[in-house]
């Protein structure tokens, strides 16, 4: 029965431990996908010198190769999005969560993942392309725009998406008793907040600063052993 009961625990922190992997390959990710060459006011106003400036950048094995490891992390990333938000879903809904609250916490990662990496591939597809199918790299305003979409997925579809998370998972979490009140309140009133300035890039990290502090309060209450136990000796 021991050993149960500590399969079942180990599992659980697992998923906590997800979280906080979650939140140092996202930042890593996006940090190498998002490579882009130094502008000026001259070639942001300048299709041409802008094409250039991205076919030149482009052109760099270097730089094409870190904006595809970039687009590896942040798929890794993703993964271990899905892993501890399955995780938190279970705790809410053992701590007494209505099953459609629940539901939209999980449907919010998914959404986030799906939209990331969407944003990943847009970011990437053209390194790819001349990485893996020795393509010609492409002339015309498609070598600007397409790392533009990537960045629109990446902060408009995906400050919509943790807006879902997060509001969803810290009114939840506030009810059923799964994180303190703060922490709670706080994932209630970042997802709101992301959901109109996640396009400014920065405020992005709040997300990644909630699920990074939430693994960790997770991790630290002894209380999940205990409960843990307790569901494994009754049934």
């Amino acid at each position: 029965m021991g050993a149960k009961v500590n399969a079942v625990v180990a599992q659980k922190r697992s998923g906590a431990w997800a979280g906080i992997v979650f939140a140092v390959l996202y930042v890593v990710g996006v940090l190498l996908a998002s490579g882009q060459p130094a502008t000026t006011d001259k070639i942001k106003h300048s299709p041409a010198l802008a094409e250039s400036a991205w076919h030149k950048y482009y052109a760099d094995s270097g730089h094409r190769t870190g904006i595809l490891v970039g687009a590896f992390v942040l798929t890794a990333a993703m993964l271990a999005l899905l892993v501890f938000a399955s995780f938190l879903v279970d705790r809410l809904a053992s701590d007494g969560a209505s099953s459609t609250t629940t539901r939209l916490v999980f449907g919010g990662a998914v959404l986030f993942a799906a939209v990331t990496l969407a944003g990943a591939v847009a970011l990437a597809w053209i390194p790819g392309a001349k990485a893996f199918g020795d393509s010609p790299l492409p002339v015309g305003s498609i070598t600007y725009l397409g790392s533009q979409l990537g960045f629109a997925l990446l902060l408009l579809g995906g400050g919509a998406a943790a807006a879902l998370l997060l509001v969803s998972a810290g009114w939840a979490a506030t009810r059923s008793g799964t994180l303190p009140t703060w922490l709670g309140w706080a994932g209630v009133v970042i997802g709101v907040l992301l959901f109109f300035v996640a396009v400014f890039f920065l405020p992005m990290t709040l997300l990644v600063l909630w699920v990074l502090v939430t693994s960790i309060v997770l991790l630290r209450r002894r209380g999940t052993a205990n409960g843990d136990e307790t569901m494994v000796a009754t049934t």
